[in-house]
């Protein structure tokens, strides 16, 4: 039998995981917003009124600041980054607010380190542009094709993740060279947008993309090599799908712990049963790990460490770990869980939908070992 040696070299810097003066300002406001505005009843009324995002939520969101907080303001001023942004998507997360916070933030980022040749910055930044994210699935991709005049984008994605609210949407499109981002409006001649509600009850789509023509000045990063732009954007997409699940699962754990102390059986909680106390522990326990690697991941990012692994690993930790802890949560509401409208369903649902959001939990792995292989020594 063969061993295998791995000598790493991977020189991560040390975290702080205690959150700033700032950082912890920004993550209270956000909860504040998003308990007020999204509480239980808010959050159902708009499903139940088949809106594609909560456009109060958002304005408001935008008002208060929550997008311009992450963002820098010039060379002295970065902003509070992609750690900042993993605090508010914690607590969007929590309450489940409806809104494209995430896939918004994300491209500003981008275009605040890559450039912006379209303007739409200043529009995002104003809450007047949001921005749906259009990356590879298992078997579906968009393909450019170089002309003349640019490039011409045939493909289909099933999975536009909250791409009915977007106004712009943000494309990987592979070439012959590796894969390019282009920044397009959702109006975009060629661009077939069919919508359709996911389990959570929020509003995706199937993109198909019928010789769409992008020019250089939509590409995003247009003077840097081909899949530098993809590889910055999508560690950074995982992180922020994963401070979601942190939220999502922290607020079920929550809510199962104080479920289980009320309901009684025999004369006594059902949370000094054993079995009940076990499982919930153990949902904890995933709940915490899920956040860990997460805030973790966000500050690898800002800080020049190993933001690719750090973030394949809490975006692993989201999908797996996730999926333990809605069902447990569920489970543990008895009967009532499986209700589709109770409370603790909502959470089920919609970690269930994150979890194969922008790839599985293998192919997440997969990626994970992709990057961390050749940083190691390994001999058989």
């Amino acid at each position: 039998m063969s061993t295998v040696s791995i000598h790493s070299g991977l020189q991560a810097p040390s975290m702080e995981f205690t959150p700033g003066e700032d950082e912890q300002a920004v993550a209270d406001l956000a909860a504040q917003i998003f308990s007020h505005l999204s509480s239980d009843e808010r959050h159902v009324a708009s499903v139940k009124a088949g809106e594609p995002f909560d456009e109060a939520l958002w304005d408001q969101t935008v008002e208060a600041g929550l997008l311009e907080a992450v963002l820098p303001a010039d060379e002295d001023e970065p902003g509070l980054g992609m750690v900042g942004l993993t605090l508010i998507a914690r607590e969007q997360g929590r309450r489940l607010a409806r809104i494209p916070y995430v896939s918004t933030a994300v491209t500003a980022l981008a275009l605040a380190e890559f450039g912006d040749s379209r303007g739409v910055y200043g529009a995002i930044s104003e809450g007047t542009a949001r921005v749906g994210v259009l990356l590879p699935e298992t078997r579906r991709r968009i393909n450019g094709q170089r002309t003349s005049g640019g490039w011409v984008l045939n493909g289909t994605i099933d999975f536009g993740y909250l791409v009915p609210s977007a106004t712009h949407f943000l494309v990987q499109f592979h070439t012959g060279d590796g894969d390019l981002m282009a920044l397009v409006e959702a109006e975009r001649a060629g661009l077939g947008v069919d919508a359709f509600t996911g389990i959570s009850g929020q509003q995706h789509a199937s993109v198909v993309c019928s010789d769409v023509l992008v020019t250089d000045t939509d590409l995003v990063g247009a003077d840097r090599p081909a899949g530098e732009v993809a590889a910055w954007v999508r560690p950074r997409l995982l992180t922020a799908a994963a401070a979601i699940i942190a939220g999502a699962c922290d607020e079920a754990v929550r809510r199962t712990a104080l479920y289980t102390s009320e309901r009684e059986q025999f004369g006594r909680p059902i949370s000094t049963n054993q079995g009940v106390a076990m499982r919930a522990a153990d949902a904890h326990i995933d709940s915490v790990v899920i956040w860990l690697t997460t805030i973790d991941a966000a500050w690898q990012l800002d800080n020049g460490g190993d933001g690719e692994a750090a973030a394949f690993t809490a975006s692993w930790c989201a999908r797996e770990g996730g999926f333990r802890v809605v069902h447990a949560t569920q489970h543990l509401h008895g009967g009532m869980g499986a209700d589709l409208d109770n409370h603790i369903h909502r959470f089920f649902v919609w970690v269930r939908e994150l979890d194969v959001l922008w790839g599985s939990a293998g192919q997440v792995a997969e990626e994970l070992a992709d990057v961390v292989l050749p940083l190691q020594g390994v001999q058989a």
